[in-house]
């Protein structure tokens, strides 16, 4: 007989994974009568209930290069977030923040010996031999905003060929045919995705590809000054903060947006609110990452064997970066 999950009894009753286990756990956050329901059908299909709720320790692993600047915001966010997600089922988050495989493998082995580890969130892209080592501890993994065929992990992500696609076709939409893309991408399969994305729309088009137009640098890290023929009337940038770089360098050379050039980035963070013009862009709710990644969590350490592929949908926020031109 095939074992009832939380995700199976989830699925059931229409709602997330995480409200049938603090249902099944008797934790806060459940109407009685949702309780009395969730445990009424959990009964009916056989599931064993929970003797004993067990204090779950979770690790946030995310680089160096995605957290420590006060500019960002990405996955800082993500972090507070599945935080405040995981003290409603009563579980606890550590933070670290990565830099070589061997200090990164200490502290975890250190944690462990001391607590002992539920399991592990990565949020954002590391090195395949840390993705290797990570494989060697046998934990639950729950990949955030990253998608490898490589790993057997669990992965909540986003479809960034596609969203740079959607992005780019919005700005030949609004007249624009001289567009840039700025971002490295070599430094993760995320930018290399959302470039792939923009070549595309081009490609649909049929708006010859201008090489000259890619500035192939996160300029968040490393400015750059804008030296082209003719400048573009707009930009997709990889993140917002490549974005706030691209307002500076813009305002230093005379040009004004979205007057004189459009610009559009990545990931909605709260930096968009506070750009003047506000930033436009293609992202999620953070909640929505933290919430599917427990959830994933959850069922991953109840079916060990079972894999998720979770895809999440982005959309746009419109602000007023971007101009239509005639």
């Amino acid at each position: 007989m095939k074992k009832v999950s939380m995700q199976t009894i989830a699925r059931k009753m229409g709602v997330s994974t995480v409200t049938v286990h603090k249902a099944l756990n008797n934790q806060h956050g459940v109407s009685e009568k949702t309780r009395n329901e969730i445990i009424k059908v959990a009964y009916e299909m056989g599931y064993k209930l929970p003797e004993k709720n067990q204090s779950l320790c979770f690790i946030y692993v995310t680089h160096k290069n995605f957290i420590m600047s006060q500019d960002e915001q990405f996955y800082s966010e993500i972090y507070h977030k599945l935080n405040m997600e995981c003290l409603k089922v009563g579980a606890s988050l550590e933070l670290i923040v990565h830099d070589t495989p061997s200090t990164t493998l200490g502290t975890l082995k250190a944690i462990d010996s001391d607590k002992g580890i539920s399991g592990i969130f990565v949020s954002g892209q590391l090195s395949p031999d840390m993705y290797a080592k990570l494989e060697e501890l046998n934990l639950p993994i729950v990949c955030i905003d990253f998608y490898s065929s490589d790993y057997p992990f669990d992965y909540i992500y986003v479809d960034n060929y596609y969203a740079s696609y959607s992005v780019t076709k919005y700005l030949i939409k609004k007249g624009h045919r001289k567009i840039g893309f700025i971002g490295d991408i070599g430094f993760s399969n995320s930018i290399a995705d959302r470039y792939f994305g923009y070549l595309r729309a081009l490609n649909k088009y049929k708006i010859p590809r201008d090489e000259r137009l890619h500035i192939n640098t996160n300029i968040e890290h490393v400015p750059t000054k804008l030296t082209f023929p003719e400048m573009p009337t707009a930009f997709v940038c990889h993140c917002d903060r490549a974005a706030a770089a691209l307002y500076e360098e813009l305002s230093l050379a005379g040009y004004s947006v979205p007057r004189d050039v459009s610009v559009i980035g990545f990931d909605n963070t709260d930096l968009c609110e506070h750009l003047t013009p506000r930033l436009t862009s293609f992202g999620i709710e953070k909640i929505t990452y933290a919430s599917t990644a427990l959830g994933a969590m959850l069922a991953r350490i109840e079916k060990k064997d079972e894999l998720n592929y979770i895809k999440l949908n982005l959309q746009l926020y419109e602000r007023e970066s971007v101009r239509t031109l005639p």
